[in-house]
């Protein structure tokens, strides 16, 4: 059975491609009030266009999640036009692949205030009204490498291990006020991800599966639902997590003849 999710305010970043838009899909046809986020305003007009055939309103709003005062306006325009905030879906990410000693300041900048500021301004202004209404529901899009470093992805992990820190954290501090923290840790994905890096182009990725991104939107469709605190997509992402916790030697080691073979 699908879950329904019909009347529900869920906002979205990061929604004009990858996981976010196929989220965006699967709530519409979930029956939910999709707010749509994302820096490219053309996209983001022609996917409301395309969810016009699903129940549920939607309201797109175009600008930089990791520019405070886009986070300070966007959430009361939400709140404005939709009443409510039940779910927020922190999804937004940019990656990079260089070695840290050559990575540009300017790069590092503006990883970081993408893929950890941008997910802290938008629940500091989500966070109030929904302690208000004394219910609603975080989801922290992390990625499996947030379990582990990888070499020239240095910086994007760290910025996911972060972002895995932040979610238990909050989780701790909104427990009492009913609110609910996810972290959803993708593994390899079929998304324009590769294509959008920061820094040097991959030229050899490793030849690992990647699963659809609709397959992760089913999966953060269900946790609304659920509620559980942690949601891997694949068993290999679980087991690549916990065997990382358990191995760490062993596992550099791995990843570095991996990553030797594919970068020559």
């Amino acid at each position: 059975m699908k879950p329904d999710h019909s009347n529900k305010v869920i906002i979205v970043t990061g929604a004009s491609a990858g996981i976010g838009r196929a989220t965006a899909v699967a709530l519409a046809q979930a029956g939910a009030h999709v707010v749509l986020v994302a820096r490219r305003q053309e996209r983001l007009a022609a996917l409301v266009d395309e969810l016009a055939v699903y129940p549920g309103r939607r309201l797109a709003l175009a600008g930089d999640v990791g520019d405070a005062a886009f986070a300070a306006t966007a959430v009361p325009q939400v709140i404005e036009s939709m009443g409510t905030i039940d779910v927020l879906i922190n999804n937004a990410g940019l990656g990079h692949h260089s070695h840290l000693a050559e990575m540009p300041p300017a790069d590092m900048r503006r990883l970081w205030d993408t893929n950890v500021m941008g997910l802290l301004y938008l629940t500091q202004a989500a966070v109030p009204y929904m302690q208000q209404q004394g219910s609603g529901h975080i989801i922290n899009v992390s990625s499996i490498v947030g379990q582990r470093p990888l070499p020239a992805m240095g910086l994007y992990c760290a910025s996911k291990t972060a972002v895995n820190f932040i979610s238990r954290t909050l989780c701790m501090e909104l427990r009492p006020y009913h609110i609910r923290v996810t972290t959803v840790y993708p593994g390899r994905t079929l998304t324009e991800f590769g294509d959008a890096l920061l820094g040097n182009r991959r030229t050899n990725p490793t030849a690992l599966a990647r699963v659809p991104a609709v397959r992760v939107a089913q999966a953060i469709v269900k946790a609304i639902a659920s509620g559980k605190p942690e949601v891997y997509i694949t068993w290999y992402d679980w087991l690549f997590a916990h065997a990382n916790r358990l191995f760490p030697r062993t596992s550099d080691w791995l990843v570095g003849q991996i990553s030797g073979r594919t970068s020559r």
